[in-house]
């Protein structure tokens, strides 16, 4: 069985980080599993794909992912496999308006890891949405209420939820790696980490001004990319805190950079699962996260949760964790927590589906 998983890139990202993580670990079960990027940039994510072998080719390097051309482009592939399978819009239409085009009998799977999105907002984009979604055979959510907001949106009852897996031992094992850089430059602060990408979706800028009301011991450290960064950068600046976070970028040793928290937090606008969320429950860390669907799933009654924008509740949580036994208490919960989202539950199911369709 040949198998295509479709991406826009290897960014850093939930979606992305499940595509670098759980390909090796198919084609070690013995599936032929190849990627395909829209853009390819060369990230950490790409090489370490590279590293187990695997097959990735992309279009090219700092393409323009909405360009409708790449239907055309991927046409000429899909039918070298038995299943394709795309995460994230725009491949989720390039890769169905290619399969309309060329008549394929390829069998489509589509992974949707968002709760939301703003062409669920817009009739005509709504009915667009519709008619491509149903052109895939099985469609996979990553989170129960990922696929009622789904389920409603496409009226389809068909959806099989997946959570997401977290391959806990690895995110242990590079919590082993030492940081001298960043420990030694933050001694003596107590420090606060988000990992995720800045994209609509996410909500670094309650975090910055959070920052502001905290006492100068507290410290952010701000893991990813995107296209919101200068604007997260901006506020920084007028908010003049720019000594107390650092940006670190695209980093693969995440776990590394989680065991230097005191605490982890995911802010976000709307969230479908928070693997981030899970890695830092591995490693016993305390996580705050938006009380947000999907987000809220994994982290309520283990983590704790503030309202979307709350300030000063992300303020005031922060700062009651400061109480030695509440910590403990919390960071337990979160580390029991973490063990429900071992990463094999995730792969069996995700195979089982593969067999079914061929």
């Amino acid at each position: 069985m040949k198998i295509l998983r479709v991406i826009n890139s290897l960014n850093i990202g939930g979606a992305e980080r499940s595509i670098a993580g759980n390909v090796p670990l198919h084609v070690m079960n013995g599936f032929e599993m190849d990627v395909l990027l829209l853009d390819g940039n060369q990230t950490f994510f790409v090489e370490e794909l590279k590293k187990n072998g695997i097959k990735v080719t992309w279009f090219g390097v700092n393409n323009f992912i909405y360009n409708p051309f790449f239907v055309f482009k991927i046409s000429k592939i899909i039918n070298n496999y038995d299943v394709v399978h795309a995460h994230l819009f725009p491949s989720l239409y390039w890769v169905a308006l290619a399969k309309i085009v060329t008549r394929s009998k390829v069998k489509l799977i589509y992974t949707e890891h968002s709760t939301y999105n703003k062409r669920r907002d817009y009739f005509f984009l709504k009915w667009i949405d519709q008619f491509i979604y149903n052109k895939y055979d099985k469609i996979i959510a990553i989170s129960k209420e990922a696929t009622k907001a789904l389920s409603k949106h496409i009226m389809r009852t068909d959806i099989i939820t997946i959570p997401n897996g977290v391959d806990l031992s690895k995110v242990k094992e590079e919590s082993k790696i030492v940081l001298n850089d960043l420990s030694k430059k933050y001694i003596g602060k107590k420090i606060i980490v988000q990992v995720a990408g800045f994209r609509i979706s996410k909500d670094q800028d309650t975090v910055i001004n959070c920052l502001a009301l905290l006492p100068n011991k507290y410290v952010v450290l701000f893991v990813g990319d995107g296209e919101r960064i200068e604007i997260c950068k901006a506020l920084v600046e007028k908010l003049n805190v720019s000594d107390r976070i650092e940006f670190l970028g695209l980093q693969n040793n995440i776990g590394a950079i989680l065991n230097l928290a005191d605490v982890v937090v995911m802010s976000s606008h709307w969230e479908g699962f928070g693997r981030a969320a899970i890695e830092g429950m591995a490693l016993g860390k305390p996580v705050i996260a938006t009380n947000v669907s999907g987000l809220a799933d994994v982290v309520k009654d283990a983590g704790l949760l503030f309202e979307k924008g709350n300030v000063n509740q992300l303020k005031e949580l922060i700062l009651k964790l400061e109480l030695t036994d509440f910590y403990a208490l919390i960071s337990k919960k979160c580390e029991e927590r973490a063990e429900e989202y071992n990463i094999k539950k995730m792969i069996d199911s995700y195979e089982d589906i593969y067999k079914a369709l061929i």
